[in-house]
């Protein structure tokens, strides 16, 4: 049995799908099966995370008219599908509940509940005993036993279980289970197209060609999975989106789902609002593909494009409609390859004969009560319009005064990401204080340089760049938790090429230019890469002797390379390279980008007094401009600096060399005032020479402070230990929170909406 990757657990996640050839010298097709078992996660695991409300979700919008929009906290345990209607004047309480769609699609035999509302205490409703009522397979419900004006809440499946979800999750496991079934028919056919593969120079060949097109069809995946909802609409619209469909279905096709039962686009929408369930049959496309020849896989993966992926999805649901569809002519006859085309269709095609109608009507059935549970519900006050229920151009009914309940699907509620094992030591990294720390661009700074998660200063500065096809910016950075540090460009200044790696027994502690301390364990030859989650950082083995590179997450990735804890090159991912050179007291004297470009970098004894930026011409290097220079005062601190036109900026500090005043060139000055003293102080007031600034910081020590800005108003931050915002309260009064999982990554958020 495959062990279930332990990372399945960390990332929170609800599946796995493996995309990967196998061996073509041993493939291992049981290890393959197992594989594709393992797309949807152990039921503890996903159960769990059901009830979090990341496995299942279709976007429910409640409307009762047009104005007011509801929805539950996080955490909350109040059913989430509720909202409050009152019970009109004259005539019955109607509910209505449907598909948003364009045509009228009922979701009817649905449990509902009726609590009156008899106190509402600071918004904080109390409620009475409750009427019970079943909407029927009209979708239509008439409450003629309501009181008069008075206010309702109302839940759809108000009695969800365990047993509902096991018996949803043993639904995805019967189709699985008959997945594998369809995957190991397939096998028979292409087992003896293996044992005639052979040659280790064809292999080679192959493998080049196929890393290449798998990398092309998860390209595929992942554009199909971003824009998930669009297979949603698809159907809910089908005469508007007429032309789009003919693209993946036959014109025979598209006239029988035009014809087809509500019933039948109902469990259509029901399903293609089901995410899990398109992953599983994603998963098995996907193995399919690995089961193929090598010879053959190659020119089969190239011809794999979003568009067929979803023509394969509507097939696969299909057959719970009752209107069998087939992968489209207009899909395949873009197929160059044959050889794909018929190995496509064949396969498909017992793929449908599969997918039984009865098999996905239960599985719909299994899957109504939870996801109508589960889903946000907005509101809107009852339309003065009645509701007009045609078939065609025909009138069939008319619902005066109704409670419409519309559900689309208007996001995804899933995300795919790629999943790669990868030794993963997390550590958040730290400032010279000790306090967990981002990196500046990604620490919350409330538009000011002043950390709302330690109430440190943060003033990032750009004296100047050198270009090519590696720029570097040379930026200079004062924390003010680096108070008591220097290297050498006075007490709590770091700048750009500011690295160093410290060795600590099985340890290595990396120094970066922002002053902060991420820690990793040593790479060896058994460990060759380590990643820290946490810090969005990785160390590697170089290729030369005793070269250590570490990178920092972002969006242009930098490579920075160490011997001997000393950085020796910065580099990209495509190769550029920028070399360090040192003088003969070691300090970094040019920064070199192998063009004829270079910044030169001058000091007096220990401290960097200015950056010049030099071409090579003429056998020897020439200054251009200097870009900028630096002033120090007899306690060693950074008191001037001055830009390549002489504009320059001053700075004051305490005796503990903590930022008290900026100076700009045009006269312009910011203020500090801190709590706490040297690398532990605290703003708790930034002002400016003008009047439009004045914030003042109120901190307390478990992650929060409070922001008063001089309009009166406030806003309220609260960070983790690791330095992740989970909670934001506006200048409004709205909240947004954030949640994350034990490698730092936000898992779950609601915006001040509720959403």
């Amino acid at each position: 049995m495959l062990p279930p990757d332990p990372l399945l657990k960390l990332n929170n996640s609800i599946g796995l799908l493996v995309v990967a050839a196998l061996n073509p010298d041993q493939p291992d097709v049981e290890k393959l099966f197992q594989e594709f078992r393992l797309c949807l996660n152990n039921y503890d695991a996903w159960a769990e995370q059901f009830w979090m409300g990341t496995a299942l979700g279709v976007e429910q919008v409640f409307k009762v008219g047009n104005d007011v929009r509801l929805s539950a906290p996080v955490g909350s345990r109040i059913p989430i599908s509720s909202s409050v209607v009152m019970c009109p004047s004259t005539g019955p309480l109607t509910l209505v509940h449907m598909f948003e769609a364009a045509r009228f699609v009922p979701i009817g035999d649905t449990p509902v509940i009726l609590e009156p509302v008899i106190s509402d205490v600071d918004g904080v409703l109390g409620f009475g005993e409750p009427l019970h009522h079943t909407i029927g397979p009209s979708g239509i419900l008439k409450v003629d036993d309501c009181d008069r004006g008075q206010r309702y809440r109302i839940t759809f499946f108000p009695d969800v279980s365990t047993a509902h979800i096991q018996t949803l999750y043993a639904s995805y496991q019967g189709l699985v289970d008959g997945l594998e079934g369809w995957l190991r028919e397939e096998w028979k056919g292409f087992q003896p197209q293996w044992t005639a593969f052979s040659s280790a120079g064809f292999t080679e060949r192959y493998g080049q060609l196929q890393q290449a097109d798998w990398h092309g069809f998860e390209s595929a995946l992942n554009g199909v999975w971003d824009d998930v909802k669009q297979l949603f609409a698809l159907l809910a619209d089908l005469q508007a989106n007429s032309e789009k469909l003919l693209q993946y279905l036959s014109s025979a096709e598209l006239d029988a789902l035009l014809q087809a039962s509500t019933e039948a686009i109902a469990n259509g929408l029901l399903m293609l609002s089901d995410e899990p369930l398109l992953f599983i049959y994603l998963a098995a496309f996907t193995s399919w593909l690995k089961m193929l020849p090598p010879q053959y896989l190659a020119e089969v993966l190239a011809e794999v494009r979003a568009e067929l992926l979803v023509s394969f999805l509507l097939m696969c649901v299909s057959g719970g409609m009752g209107v069998p569809l087939r992968l489209s002519t207009q899909v395949l006859g873009k197929i160059k390859s044959p050889r794909a085309r018929e190995w496509l269709a064949a396969s498909a095609l017992r793929l449908a004969e599969l997918t039984s109608a009865p098999d996905l009507t239960r599985h719909a059935s299994a899957l109504k009560p939870l996801m109508v549970n589960a889903g946000p519900a907005p509101l809107r006050p009852t339309p003065a319009i009645p509701l007009e229920v045609r078939t065609g151009d025909a009138l069939v009914l008319k619902v005066p005064n109704p409670a419409a309940i519309a559900r689309d699907k208007s996001h995804g509620m899933t995300r795919m990401e790629r999943h790669e094992p990868r030794d993963d030591a997390s550590d958040q990294a730290k400032n010279p204080n000790g306090d967990s720390a981002d990196c500046a661009p990604r620490t919350c700074t409330n538009g000011c340089p002043v950390s709302m998660v330690t109430g440190e200063e943060l003033l990032t500065l750009t004296d100047g760049v050198l270009d090519g096809l590696l720029p570097f910016e040379f930026n200079r950075l004062y924390r003010s938790s680096a108070a008591e540090i220097d290297v050498g460009l006075g007490f709590g200044w770091s700048h750009s090429l500011a690295h160093r790696l410290e060795i600590d027994g099985a340890s290595v502690v990396w120094v970066d230019h922002e002053n902060r301390r991420t820690r990793f364990p040593l790479p060896s030859v058994e460990r060759p890469e380590i990643h820290n989650s946490l810090s969005r950082a990785a160390i590697f083995l170089g290729d030369e002797p005793e070269e250590l590179i570490v990178a920092l997450a972002g969006d242009a990735t930098r490579f920075y390379h160490f011997r001997v804890g000393r950085l020796t090159a910065v580099s990209d991912a495509y190769g550029n390279r920028l070399t360090v050179h040192r003088d003969l007291s070691d300090r970094i004297q040019r920064l070199d980008n192998g063009a004829g470009r270079s910044l030169l970098l001058r000091y007096e004894r220990a401290h960097l007094v200015a950056v010049d930026y030099q071409v090579f011409r003429e056998s020897a290097w020439r200054t251009e401009q200097t870009l900028v220079s630096y002033r120090f005062d007899a306690r060693h601190r950074l008191i001037e600096a001055s830009n390549a036109v002489g504009e320059t900026e001053r700075y004051d500090y305490d005796d503990q060399h903590v930022i008290l005043q900026r100076q700009l060139a045009g006269g312009a000055s910011f203020f500090w005032e801190w709590e706490r003293a040297g690398k532990a102080a605290r703003c708790v007031r930034h002002w400016a020479s003008f009047s439009q600034m004045d914030t003042r910081y109120v901190w307390d020590d478990a992650g929060s402070v409070t922001v008063q800005y001089v309009d009166g108003t406030e806003e309220t931050y609260v960070h983790d230990d690791t330095a992740r915002l989970v909670r934001q309260v506006a200048a409004d009064g709205g909240e947004q929170l954030k949640a994350y999982d034990a490698q730092g990554r936000l898992v779950a958020e609601q915006d001040a909406l509720g959403a």
